[in-house]
């Protein structure tokens, strides 16, 4: 997961000056699922999934994603469906990513776990100013390190945060893991290399396709957290 600057792409025209919906019925998919608005958020993020960071349009479309969830939300897993969700924000520009079908689908659906479940908003108020997310919104998270970790391919939590983010994003998913491979073996392979030439005339040059390979690669958006933290002291 990385932080997208939702800033670099404007508002989309359709989503501009709308009433919030009143009700889950009013929802409308044709307003935040215009074209328009998957064009802007597919800028924004590359054809990379918001959560997972792969390529989405390599075997779907993808979804346009609510990170709060329209219709009704799950605090916990096998947790009841609580009614209504956060509907008024369906078509609110801030609320909208583009997520690959297997994060939003099989793992997200309409989960959104708060620290303290009784900060929930009040359905007569919709007031959201006093919730908790546990769920890393990749939007608003500047530095996603805070709260995981990589060793390797394999994702580690360091705060209740990255738990639940991987829990409820799939992040450790072993098709997951076997793609991350194809991005770490060729970086883990040229740092033995350099490890290899270190106080020999090869070093500085093999160092410089090092550090090229990893800037080529973030450059490219997949598994940049992984990168860093295994690769930071080359960037």
């Amino acid at each position: 997961m990385k932080y997208i600057d939702r800033g670099q792409v404007g508002e989309p025209e359709n989503l501009r000056g709308l009433a919030a919906p009143t009700s889950v019925a009013a929802v409308d998919s044709d307003i935040y699922g215009h074209e328009d608005v998957k064009t802007a958020l597919r800028n924004l993020q590359h054809g990379i999934c918001c959560y997972c960071e792969s390529y989405y349009g390599h075997t779907t479309y993808g979804d346009v994603e609510h990170y709060r969830p329209k219709a009704y939300y799950q605090q916990l897993k096998g947790d009841q469906q609580h009614r209504p969700g956060y509907y008024w924000l369906a078509h609110k520009w801030e609320n909208l990513m583009y997520a690959c079908e297997v994060c939003n689908r099989s793992y997200k659906q309409n989960y959104f776990p708060l620290k303290d479940p009784s900060k929930r908003f009040d359905p007569a108020v919709r007031d959201i100013s006093e919730e908790e997310p546990l769920l890393i919104n990749p939007y608003k998270e500047e530095h996603p390190e805070r709260h995981l970790n990589f060793e390797g391919t394999m994702i580690k939590p360091l705060t209740d945060e990255g738990k639940a983010s991987i829990e409820f994003y799939g992040l450790d998913r072993e098709e997951l893991n076997e793609s991350r491979q194809d991005i770490y073996a060729p970086i883990k392979a040229l740092e033995e290399a350099v490890q290899l030439t270190q106080g020999t005339s090869l070093e500085t040059p093999t160092k410089d396709i090092l550090k090229k390979l990893i800037k080529d690669d973030i450059d490219r958006g997949r598994y940049t957290l992984m990168i860093k933290c295994n690769f930071g002291e080359y960037l």
